[in-house]
């Protein structure tokens, strides 16, 4: 087993002086002849230190009772793996101290530092920093080993009674879920609660329209901000892209009949045969716009301004009342669906990693997905 850390302030072990005359003084931590240290980011002069604590100054006794904490949240770091019966050495302890990953680390450092230290999408490390900032209101400072099985009951509860959604509810504990198991794998817990508590499925919103009221949608009379936004929606209808996607869709991603564009949100590229799709209806919708469809993509203002001009667009044909922007993208796999194109063809054309029912996804080349949209549009 090993030895104790023993723990100590130590002055000017630089030997250098700042402009002002001052020297830093360290927390030195020793083990079986081996040290590490670690700042106080405290600085006195050389007369102000002595018998290890500063001396000779008006406010001595408040500094020296400040440093003293600070050798105290070093230290518990150690404790808190020794009562893990986890051994600790100096290595270990300056990683924990200076990465919040021990078991004395409040969940918000912790979990700052594992995102950053991911290859995780960047609105992935936004909804993570959401969540840690919402976990920070509910119960400020909890460290990462206060989550237990009762604290996600009540957090769950406190969650419920805020008024969020359902589904924003179950995505900000899934996300502490995978906190928790970077923790466990970390060894800075030793069992994950989630493993008792069960969080519930989401609750599905794919509404979609009908292939007849896209046909209305398409001959409607609009004009100015109403006559883009039909047609933003008539986009995501073609090509079930999202509506991200769909105000950094540029001329250059249309080449061949192909549409070729890396997904905003999950970085997935995405390639769709927008001139054998749906009739090509997409293409006579670039030549609309004479083949640059950043005179659309580029004005169509925010997510929640355009969900409040289609509403009207969609009522004109009978849509129900729960369809949104979003909702195109779910018609178009729909629409695909039902003329009876293959599920892995649908999954690909939608950039989507894995099906809903967990059936693994297989891959589908371009050529692959060009045939089997062809083949099954021809027994129509």
């Amino acid at each position: 087993m090993l030895a104790k850390i023993r723990y100590k302030l130590v002055f000017n072990r630089g030997c250098r002086l700042n402009e002002r005359g001052e020297c830093l003084i360290q927390i030195e931590c020793s083990q079986l002849k081996r040290r590490i240290y670690f700042s106080t980011h405290t600085y006195v002069k050389p007369n102000q230190f002595a018998h290890g604590g500063i001396v000779g100054i008006e406010n001595a006794e408040s500094l020296n009772y400040a440093l003293y904490l600070m050798i105290q949240e070093v230290e518990k770091e150690e404790l808190e793996y020794i009562k893990k019966g986890v051994p600790v050495h100096l290595p270990m302890l300056k990683e924990a101290v200076r990465q919040h990953i021990s078991p004395a680390a409040k969940l918000s450092d912790f979990g700052l530092e594992v995102v950053a230290q991911s290859e995780r999408k960047e609105l992935t490390k936004q909804n993570y920093q959401t969540l840690l900032n919402n976990m920070e209101k509910f119960r400020k400072g909890i460290l990462v080993t206060d989550v237990d099985y009762q604290f996600l009951v009540a957090y769950n509860k406190w969650l419920s009674e805020s008024g969020i959604s359902h589904n924003t509810r179950i995505s900000r504990l899934r996300l502490l879920r995978a906190l928790l198991n970077e923790a466990k794998n970390r060894d800075i817990i030793s069992v994950n609660p989630f493993d008792r508590f069960k969080i519930q499925q989401m609750v599905s919103k794919k509404g979609y329209i009908t292939k007849e009221q896209v046909t209305k949608i398409e001959r409607l009379n609009l004009k100015g901000i109403d006559d883009r936004i039909r047609d933003a929606f008539l986009i995501g209808c073609y090509t079930g892209l999202r509506f991200s996607d769909i105000i950094t869709l540029r001329f250059g991603h249309i080449t061949n009949g192909w549409l070729t564009k890396k997904m905003v949100k999950t970085g997935f590229i995405v390639e769709i045969p927008i001139a054998d799709l749906f009739n090509g209806k997409m293409m006579v919708l670039v030549e609309k716009y004479h083949g640059n469809i950043d005179n659309l993509t580029k004005r169509l203002g925010s997510n929640a301004t355009v969900n409040r001009v289609l509403r009207g667009i969609l009522d004109k044909v009978g849509a129900d009342s729960k369809i949104t922007f979003h909702s195109s993208r779910h018609t178009f796999a729909t629409l695909l669906s039902q003329q009876g194109i293959q599920l892995t063809t649908i999954q690909k054309l939608l950039g989507h990693q894995k099906l809903q029912t967990t059936q693994i996804y297989s891959e589908v080349d371009r050529k692959s997905i060009s045939n089997d949209i062809k083949k099954q549009l021809k027994k129509k």
